[in-house]
C-alpha cells in the first residue's frame, strides 16, 4: 500500500476536515530486520498544513528525516518508535516556526499508535516566550516515557571536574528494564555515579560516547559487546542530550548476535559443502539504476568449481560485476534470464552452448530467485550433448521417413555435367509407395535415374525445382501435374538432405477429381468453405423448453479443429459441446456464440484461450448461417510469440547498441527529383557514436550528414556510401579524419546504410612502428646470416691447419715429447675438433632460414628408421638403447632439416643418459586440431589472415629416461651456445636445440619440452598437417 492509499483509507475513516486541531498521520519505515528507521507522512489536514505553507501533495509521502532538522528528527523518530512498540500514547510539547510569517509557536502534541504508525493531534498552546511547563510536567513525561518503552532507559546528569570537563554521569532516573539488565534495583541505581556501578565504561567507547552527546548535543549510537563488570552481553546504546545530561537507552541484542554467529557458522558450513560440489554455483545480487532497472549483477558467492571453470581467483570474482568477470554473459542471453528470474521470481532451467570468453561447453543451467538477485547452478553436459547431436543426425532421416510413411518417399543424389549443372537425379532410397507411383518395376524404380525412368519429366519443371532445392538448400512445397497416358496430380514436399534431396509425394488425383465433381455442392456447404480460414465448427443451438439457447451441437467440423481440441472427427461430429467440454458455458466464447445467434450480426476477434487442455491465441470469426452458428479460426500463437520475441529482440538490440564501444549510425538516403543520392540523414545512432561526435543522441539524430560534417560530400567516404547503397555490396575502409584514424564497415540497409566505425588510431601508430621494427629486424637478420656464413668459412681453414700440424706432431714426432707435451697436443686436437663442430653447427644454424623451396613429401617413419640404422647405429649399439617407435605420418617438409631435427633429438636422448643406465626412448605420435596446441607456442596469425590455413597439427614426442633438468631452465636450452652441463661431462656445441627450434619456425611449427630432474625429458614437436 502506498502513502497515498493509506491517506485515502484514513480519510475515509476520519473526517479530518471537521477536526478543530491539526492532525498528522505517519507510517513506520522499517529495515528488513523489522527495525524502525524513519516515519513517512501519510495524512495531514488543512490546520496542520498552515504550519508548513505547502500544498498537501508536496507533504504526502515525505519522511520525518526530510521534514525536520537532523537533531529534532532523530528525537521524534525515537519518540514515535516508542509509541509504536509500546502501543501507549505519549503527550509532549513541541516548538514549530511557521514558514508563512516566520513566527514561533508552541504546540501540545498527542501521539497515539495507529496501525503500524502514529496519529498526532496538534493543539496550539501559545507563542514560545511564555514560561515553559514546570518541572513536574517534564518529570511526568519522562516517567511516562521510561515506563512505556521495551528497552533499558537511564537518565543522567553530567558530573564535571574543576575544569568543567565531564568525568562521570550521575544517574537521575532509571526504568526497571535497565535495572534488571544491570543486576540492581532501580532504587539502588538512582543517585549513583555511572562509573562507580560500571567501571568498565572507561575502558570502552561507552563513556566517550556519553561525553560527546553531553558536550555537543549530537545523538550517538553504539553497538558493542560488553564483558566487564560481571556482564556478558551484546547491546545497542543510543544517547540523546537532556539539559546538562543525557538519556541513555540500552537494548539487549545478545540473542540476535548469537543467532548471527550461528548463521555465520552455518554459512561457512554451507560454503564448504558448495566448494566440494561438482556443480558450478554462483550467487548474484542485482545492481539497479535510479529508475530501479537492473543494469548488472554483483557476484556475492561462488564455489570452487566455478572458480576453476572461470580461471579467476575468488577475490577477483566476489564483489566484482558479472560483466567484468564473464563478458560474454550478455551476448549469450544468460544475463536476460537472470534479469527475468529476479523480476518475476519464476525459476528457469535451460540448456546453453557457451562459446564465449574462451569457453566451448554445453551446460544445463538452473536459475532461482534469491532476494534481489539469483542463485545459478550449472552442470557440464558437453560429452552428453556431443553424443546427442551425433544420434540426432543419424535419426533425422529415419524420423522423416517414419513421419511420412503413408506418402511416397524418395531420396535422390544429383547427377551433374562437366560444368557442375544438375541434369538428373538418381534414387538412393524409395519406399513402397514411391515405387508404386512410378508404375514401374522395383528394379527400374530404384536403379534408373528419374529422367530415364520417366522421360516426360524432362519436359517439365520438376527437375529444375529439385535442382533449385539442392543448390539453395531451401525446401519447397508444390503441386505437380503429370500425364503419361495417365492423368495424375501430386503434392510434393522437397527438402535438402546432405548433397541430395528428400522428397515426399502424395498423389491427390482423386481429390482433384472430387473437387471438380463437388463444385455444384449445396449452398450451405459452399458458404462454409468460402468462410473457412483454418479451424472450422458448424454448430446448431440446443434450446430448453422456453426456447433459450443452453448449448450447441456439432454439425460439421474439420481435422484442424479436431487436432486443436485433441479429439477425433468422429467424437466431435454430432456431439453436444457441453458434454465434451463441461462448464464451457461460462466462457466468453459461448457468450459470443449466443449473441451472434440472437442478433445475426457477425463478430470477429483475436483472443487467448486456456481451458480444457487447449491453450493459445486464436483469430476467430463468428457468423450465423441459417439456423446454425459458423465459427472459423486460425491459431496465431506462433505469431503472437513472434511479436513478443520481436519486442525482446528489439530491446536486446537497443542494449547491445548502447553498450558496444563501436560507433554505429543508421543512415537514410536523401534523393533529388531525378532519384540521385545527394545526402544522407542519420536516423539512428548509439551512445558510442554520439560520444565520437562530442554530442548527444538527440542532437545528432535526424541531422543531415552534410550539415553535421561540412565538406563530407566531396570525400571518398561519401562516394563509398553512395556505392554501397546503389550496389548493395558492403565495404570496409580506413579513414583518416582530422588527427584520428577510423575503421569503417558499411552495409546497405533499406534505402540507406549502416556504418560501424571504430577508432584505430592506436593500431595505426602501432602498425607503423611495427613496420619500421620489421624492416630493421630484416636488415639485422641478413647481416647476421652473412656474418655467420663468412665467419664460419674463414675459420675453417685455420682449423684444418691446426689439425694437420697436430697430426704431424702425433705421428712423426710423438717419441720426442714427454707426457706433458703429449697431453698438450691431445688437448689442442680436442679443442680444434670442438671448434670445428661449433663452426659447423653455427653454419647450419645460420642457413636454416636461407634454404630454397626444398619442401616435398617426407615419410617420417622411414626417415627416423634410417637415422637409427645409419647415423646413430654405433651409439645405439654401444648403449644397448631400447627405442619404441609409433607409426609416424608422411608430411610436406624439408627432408634434410627433418633429418637434422630428429637426429638431434634422438642423439640428445642417447647422450644425456646416466652412466650404467640403459637408454629407454619412446617416439609417440598423434594428430590434433590447431586450437588444441598449447597457447603461446605457435606464431600469431597475420593481421590480414582471419583464419589459419592449417587446421590440423602432427604431434610427435621423443621421451627418454635420461638425467632430465629443472624446468625453470626450459627457455634457456633453446638459446644458442647455452648448456646446462659442462663439456667434460657431455660433449656438444650447445647449438643443437637452437637448430631444432629454427627448423620448427621455418616449418610454421613449434617445439616444447617437459622434464624432471633425474627422471628424463619429453621433447614435443608440432608440425602442420
Amino acid at each position: 500500500m502506498t502513502a497515498a492509499d493509506r491517506s485515502e483509507n484514513l480519510a475515509y475513516e476520519i473526517d479530518i476536515t471537521q477536526v478543530p486541531n491539526g492532525m498528522v498521520g505517519y507510517q513506520a519505515v522499517r529495515q528488513t530486520d523489522g527495525k524502525i528507521i524513519d516515519f513517512q507522512l501519510t495524512l495531514i489536514n488543512d490546520i496542520a498544513l498552515a504550519t508548513w505553507n505547502r500544498p498537501q501533495s508536496a507533504m504526502i509521502g515525505q519522511l520525518a528525516s526530510q521534514l525536520f532538522p537532523p537533531t529534532e528528527a532523530q528525537y521524534l523518530i525515537q519518540l514515535y518508535s516508542l509509541v509504536v512498540e509500546s502501543g501507549r500514547p505519549v503527550r509532549f510539547d513541541m516548538d514549530c516556526r511557521w514558514q508563512l510569517d516566520g513566527s514561533l509557536h508552541q504546540y501540545d502534541m498527542l501521539a497515539a499508535k495507529s496501525d503500524d504508525g502514529v496519529l498526532l493531534i496538534c493543539r496550539e498552546v501559545g507563542f514560545v516566550g511564555r514560561a515553559v511547563q514546570d518541572q513536574r510536567e517534564q518529570m511526568q513525561f519522562i516517567d511516562t516515557l521510561m515506563n512505556t518503552v521495551t528497552c533499558g532507559v537511564v537518565v543522567g546528569r553530567a558530573i564535571r571536574d574543576d575544569n568543567g570537563q565531564v568525568n562521570d554521569v550521575l544517574i537521575v532516573a532509571v526504568n526497571q528494564i535497565a535495572a534488571t539488565m544491570a543486576g540492581y534495583t532501580a532504587t539502588d541505581m538512582v543517585g549513583q555515579r555511572y562509573g562507580k556501578l560500571y567501571p568498565g565504561i572507561f575502558e570502552t567507547d561507552i563513556f566517550a560516547c556519553y561525553a560527546k552527546t553531553i558536550e555537543t548535543g549530537e545523538p550517538q549510537q553504539l553497538e558493542l559487546y560488553y564483558g566487564l563488570d560481571g556482564l556478558d552481553c551484546w547491546a545497542t546504546i543510543q544517547t540523546q542530550k537532556l539539559n546538562d545530561g543525557l538519556v541513555i537507552t540500552w537494548t539487549d541484542i545478545t540473542e540476535r548476535k548469537r543467532a548471527e554467529l550461528l548463521i555465520q557458522q552455518q554459512a561457512e558450513q554451507y560454503k564448504a559443502v558448495l566448494d566440494n560440489a561438482l556443480t558450478l554455483i554462483l550467487v548474484l545480487k542485482a545492481v539497479r539504476d535510479e529508475q530501479g532497472s537492473i543494469r548488472n549483477f554483483r557476484v556475492v558467492l561462488v564455489n570452487r568449481a566455478m572458480i576453476q571453470q572461470t580461471g579467476v581467483p575468488e577475490d577477483k570474482l566476489v564483489g566484482n560485476l558479472l560483466t567484468n568477470v564473464v563478458p560474454g554473459v550478455v551476448e549469450s542471453g544468460v544475463f536476460a534470464r537472470y534479469v527475468a528470474v529476479t523480476e518475476t521470481q519464476v525459476p528457469q532451467q535451460f540448456d546453453i552452448h557457451y562459446e564465449l570468453d574462451g569457453h566451448n561447453s554445453w551446460l544445463v543451467g538452473a536459475v532461482s530467485a534469491y532476494g534481489d538477485g539469483v542463485v545459478a547452478s550449472y552442470t557440464d553436459i558437453s560429452l552428453q550433448k556431443e553424443t546427442e547431436l551425433r544420434a540426432q543426425q543419424q535419426a533425422q532421416l529415419l524420423e522423416s521417413i517414419q513421419q511420412s510413411s503413408q506418402m511416397g518417399i524418395a531420396v535422390y543424389q544429383p547427377i551433374r555435367n562437366e560444368a557442375g549443372t544438375i541434369v538428373d537425379v538418381r534414387p538412393v532410397f524409395r519406399n513402397a509407395a514411391s515405387i508404386a507411383m512410378t508404375r514401374a518395376t522395383a528394379e527400374d524404380a530404384t536403379q534408373k535415374t528419374l529422367g530415364d525412368l520417366l522421360p516426360p519429366i524432362k519436359g517439365t519443371t520438376l527437375l529444375e525445382r529439385y535442382a533449385h532445392v539442392i543448390n539453395t538448400g531451401q525446401a519447397e512445397q508444390f503441386e505437380h501435374y503429370y500425364n503419361n497416358g495417365h492423368e495424375a496430380w501430386y503434392e510434393i514436399s522437397a527438402q535438402p538432405w546432405n548433397d541430395g534431396i528428400l522428397v515426399n509425394v502424395l498423389e491427390v488425383s482423386k481429390l482433384r477429381q472430387y473437387e471438380r465433381e463437388k463444385i455444384q455442392q449445396a449452398t450451405l456447404l459452399q458458404r462454409v468453405i468460402d468462410t473457412m480460414q483454418a479451424g472450422m465448427m458448424l454448430a446448431r443451438p440446443v434450446r430448453d423448453d422456453q426456447g433459450s439457447i443452453v448449448d450447441f451441437r456439432y454439425v460439421l467440423t474439420n481435422e484442424y479443429n479436431a487436432k486443436t481440441t485433441g479429439l477425433s472427427l468422429a467424437e466431435l461430429t454430432g456431439a453436444v459441446v457441453g458434454d465434451l467440454f463441461p462448464g464451457w458455458q461460462a466462457s466468453d466464447m459461448y457468450q459470443r456464440m449466443v449473441q451472434v445467434m440472437q442478433s445475426g450480426e457477425a463478430q470477429s476477434l483475436t483472443f487467448p484461450f486456456d481451458s480444457h487442455g487447449i491453450k493459445g491465441w486464436f483469430d476467430g470469426a463468428f457468423s450465423r448461417v441459417e439456423d446454425c452458428l459458423l465459427y472459423t479460426y486460425t491459431n496465431v500463437t506462433a505469431l503472437k510469440e513472434a511479436e513478443l520475441a520481436q519486442h525482446q529482440y528489439a530491446d536486446l538490440l537497443e542494449r547491445v547498441m548502447d553498450t558496444t564501444p563501436t560507433a554505429i549510425v543508421v543512415h537514410e538516403s536523401i534523393r533529388d527529383e531525378a532519384g540521385a543520392i545527394v545526402d544522407f540523414r542519420m536516423t539512428h545512432l548509439n551512445q558510442s557514436a554520439a560520444a565520437a561526435f562530442n554530442s548527444t543522441v538527440d542532437k545528432v539524430q535526424y541531422r543531415r550528414v552534410s550539415r553535421y560534417f561540412p565538406g563530407l560530400l566531396d570525400t571518398p567516404l561519401f562516394a563509398c556510401y553512395k556505392q554501397v547503397v546503389q550496389t548493395g555490396e558492403s565495404a570496409r575502409l580506413e579513414v583518416n579524419w582530422g588527427d584520428q584514424w577510423y575503421d569503417f564497415s558499411v552495409a546497405r540497409f533499406g534505402d540507406g546504410f549502416v556504418a560501424a566505425a571504430q577508432n584505430i588510431t592506436a593500431t595505426q601508430q602501432y602498425r607503423h612502428q611495427l613496420e619500421v621494427a620489421n624492416h630493421e629486424l630484416k636488415r639485422s637478420n641478413e647481416n647476421l646470416q652473412s656474418f655467420a656464413y663468412v665467419a664460419s668459412h674463414d675459420l675453417q681453414e685455420p682449423l684444418r691447419k691446426i689439425n694437420s700440424f697436430a697430426n704431424i706432431l702425433n705421428t712423426q714426432y710423438a717419441g720426442q715429447f714427454d707426457s706433458n707435451a703429449t697431453d698438450i697436443i691431445r688437448r689442442m686436437t680436442a679443442s680444434a675438433d670442438r671448434m670445428r663442430q661449433l663452426i659447423q653447427d653455427l653454419l647450419v644454424y645460420s642457413q636454416v632460414d636461407m634454404q630454397l623451396d626444398t619442401f616435398r613429401s617426407v615419410n617420417l617413419a622411414t626417415l627416423v628408421q634410417q637415422i637409427r640404422e645409419e647415423d646413430l647405429w654405433v651409439a645405439i649399439y654401444q648403449s644397448k638403447a631400447q627405442i619404441r617407435q609409433a607409426d609416424l605420418p608422411t608430411l610436406h617438409a624439408d627432408p634434410l632439416q627433418m633429418r637434422q631435427l630428429f637426429q638431434n633429438l634422438l642423439s640428445n636422448a642417447l647422450k644425456f643418459c646416466p652412466k650404467g643406465v640403459t637408454p629407454d626412448i619412446e617416439i609417440s605420435y598423434r594428430l590434433i586440431n590447431r586450437a588444441d596446441v598449447p597457447p603461446g607456442l605457435l606464431s600469431p596469425l597475420p593481421t590480414d589472415q582471419a583464419k589459419p590455413t592449417t587446421k590440423r597439427y602432427h604431434v610427435i614426442s621423443v621421451t627418454d629416461n635420461g638425467i632430465g633438468f629443472d624446468e625453470k631452465y626450459t627457455d634457456r636450452i633453446f638459446q644458442v651456445f647455452q648448456r646446462l652441463h659442462g663439456r667434460s661431462q657431455y660433449v656438444g656445441s650447445g647449438i643443437g636445440l637452437s637448430i631444432c627450434q629454427k627448423i620448427m619456425e621455418r616449418h610454421n611449427g613449434a617445439i616444447a619440452v617437459t622434464s624432471q630432474l633425474d627422471k628424463g625429458s619429453t621433447f614435443t614437436v608440432y608440425l602442420p598437417g
